[in-house]
């Protein structure tokens, strides 16, 4: 395994952000020229911090399902203001594409996932990888940073009734109101958007479901394809829904039914990106 940690520098950030390798290798009898779809995983915690519980157990679970997974510790309030997040991601999805070789990844199947704030962080590179007030200080042409597709587990999407706010104020400090609108996902969605898999349960009171219902009906209005699971409880913040990242004191919170995420998840990754001739992707 390449287990690795670089830090990424961009314009605007008050110095570089971890992004953590966890790559399978190769061998002969998987063959050496493999080459995997690769995962950048945003962990949540409201702009505010970055869960632990969204990080390492993720990557190391999807690696053992084969994917290449990195963990991006983006910065987070007060020094991660927009855009800083959102280039940071972007700086992330360009790394592993210009290091795909020493990787193992195909270029054409990288994939951010994020859960809650890292959703919507997610939500940002998959909507606005072409927008010049986020890409164009980082010097390439806007294609280099566009995901191939987006999972967002639980995701803060709308700034409107049913936003989480206390993210939104973390993200966009005084200029909340001025910008509420701007990164509302759900009014950035256009045919370029990649194709996303999205999970919530029906209960979440902290970020309501409601924020992927939205983001699912911009998605099929503009045609991109998606997929929603929506489970009917669990608190917020489930991650894996396995004891892997519960403390034995915390297991009460534990949903066991939203456990299935993560192989629904690999079946639609696979089904897009490994049979990807079958299951034309809207570009």
């Amino acid at each position: 395994m390449i287990h690795e940690t670089i830090e990424l520098v961009v314009p605007g950030a008050d110095g570089g952000a971890p992004l953590t390798a966890y790559v399978p290798d190769n061998f002969p009898a998987l063959g050496m020229d493999r080459r995997r779809p690769a995962l950048i995983i945003c962990p949540g915690g409201g702009y505010e911090h970055i869960s632990d519980r969204e990080a390492e157990p993720v990557a190391l679970r999807f690696a053992g399902l084969g994917y290449a997974a990195f963990v991006l510790r983006y910065h987070v309030a007060p020094q991660g203001r927009w855009p800083v997040p959102q280039r940071q991601l972007l700086a992330a999805i360009d790394h592993v594409r210009v290091h795909c070789e020493r990787y193992h990844v195909d270029p054409e199947k990288v994939i951010v996932l994020g859960f809650s704030a890292g959703g919507h962080l997610a939500g940002c590179a998959g909507t606005m990888w072409n927008k010049p007030e986020v890409y164009r200080a980082l010097k390439k042409k806007s294609p280099a940073y566009r995901p191939d597709g987006m999972v967002l587990c639980y995701p803060v999407i709308t700034s409107g009734p049913y936003g989480h706010r206390e993210s939104f104020l973390n993200l966009l400090g005084e200029r909340c109101d001025e910008l509420a609108d701007t990164v509302s996902l759900e009014k950035r969605v256009t045919r370029k958007t990649p194709p996303a898999f999205l999970w919530h349960t029906a209960d979440d009171t902290l970020v309501p479901v409601e924020n992927s219902l939205l983001m699912v009906k911009a998605l099929e209005a503009r045609e991109v394809p998606c997929e929603l699971h929506i489970y009917p409880h669990g608190r917020h913040g489930q991650s894996l829904a396995d004891h892997t990242v519960y403390a034995e004191a915390d297991m009460h919170r534990l949903s066991v039914s939203c456990g299935v995420w993560v192989e629904r998840c690999d079946a639609w990754l696979r089904r897009r990106f490994l049979q990807k001739q079958e299951v034309p992707v809207n570009e």
